[in-house]
């Protein structure tokens, strides 16, 4: 009889345990289901707030470009350089005109840089794409510096090349963008004025901020015979060395220059 009312109590102790384990674990169950929750909460809270800051970014860029006052220039950059991919389908999406965000980023980091490029008196240059030559250009193209211009009058570079040279600016035409980045080794300019279509002017000014430049847009998109506003490239140079009487024109750029001068 002792045996069996110890065997009972013990029976009752294990089941206690196993009820107590069992609450135990549903309460950790509970506990782990709440911190997921919160988890999903945080993120649906931070995902709104991105969203929110973007669009305000995106507002600030619009207000800045039309009103010609910028605001918050670096939070602008910074916001639609993060999120540049989903802003861009977000204007997708809505059948509006994405190359808007391009747009903003442009004219925004042409008026964050202006005051530095202003004042760089040597090293200028000036990166054309090729894509604005002619489709009878015969320049020959340099595997160092990209096409040397003849200034054949064909297309819009000649006429460039000639007002660069009264400037003191150093005109290449480059293929592509590894020429850019040889140009850039082998030159060392102290400052750009780059010409592009909107999107691969954005990102080349992204990735070219270490010195101060400035961005014109082609007037018209495509890979072929495109075209520039040759007075707003004019414009952009002589917002550093603008034209006088004493002008002393420079030499085009060609390899010799390089060669001889050791890139001086």
């Amino acid at each position: 009889m002792t045996w069996f009312i110890k065997n009972k109590n013990v029976n009752k102790k294990q089941n206690l345990c196993q009820k107590t384990i069992y609450t135990l674990k549903r309460y950790e169950g509970l506990y782990i289901a709440i911190n997921y929750i919160l988890i999903g909460q945080i993120a649906v809270w931070l995902l709104l707030i991105v969203i929110l800051f973007n669009l305000l970014a995106l507002a600030l860029g619009i207000y800045s470009i039309r009103k010609k006052k910028i605001i918050f220039p670096k939070f602008v950059l910074f916001m639609l350089y993060l999120f540049y991919s989903p802003t861009k389908w977000f204007f997708s999406a809505f059948s509006m005109n994405d190359l808007l965000v391009d747009e903003i980023l442009v004219e925004i980091q042409n008026t964050v840089f202006l005051d530095k490029f202003k004042k760089q008196t040597e090293r200028k240059v000036i990166l054309l794409p090729q894509c604005l030559r002619s489709s009878d250009c015969h320049a020959r193209c340099d595997p160092l510096y990209g096409f040397i211009c003849t200034k054949c009058g064909r297309c819009d570079i000649g006429e460039i090349t000639k007002e660069a040279e009264a400037r003191d600016f150093k005109v290449f035409v480059v293929p592509g963008s590894s020429f850019v980045k040889k140009i850039f080794k082998e030159y060392k300019p102290t400052s750009c004025i780059g010409v592009a279509c909107p999107v691969e002017l954005s990102e080349s000014m992204q990735k070219t901020s270490i010195i101060p430049s400035q961005g014109v847009y082609l007037i018209n998109d495509g890979c072929f015979e495109t075209k520039v506003n040759v007075n707003d490239v004019i414009l952009k140079m002589d917002l550093v060395s603008p034209l006088s009487e004493n002008s002393i024109p420079l030499k085009t750029v060609t390899l010799y220059d390089f060669e001889n001068k050791g890139g001086q």
